[in-house]
């Protein structure tokens, strides 16, 4: 096992429970779209904006993770450990 393997979990497991969070809202939002075609455009607006700020926060909550993950493969703790 590698000596940064415990440091990636941390990363995983936020990442996990954001979409586990957001993942239903998001859901939630499209059907309430599909449920309300019939109404104002002014409400499907609304929901629509909600849901691509929702996604945008899972996409960057992936971004994030991602870049943490990268940090912690180049050994920039370890080289911070030296200060």
């Amino acid at each position: 096992m590698r000596k940064n393997t415990k440091k990636k979990i941390a990363p995983v497991l936020v990442a996990i429970v954001a979409a586990a969070v957001l993942l239903p809202v998001l859901a939630m939002v499209v059907l309430g779209i599909q449920a309300l075609r019939d109404a104002g455009w002014v409400v499907l607006a609304l929901l629509g904006v909600y849901a691509l700020g929702v996604a945008a926060v899972l996409f960057g909550v992936a971004a994030a993770m991602r870049a943490r993950l990268r940090e912690i493969d180049g050994g920039e703790e370890e080289e911070a450990k030296k200060y």
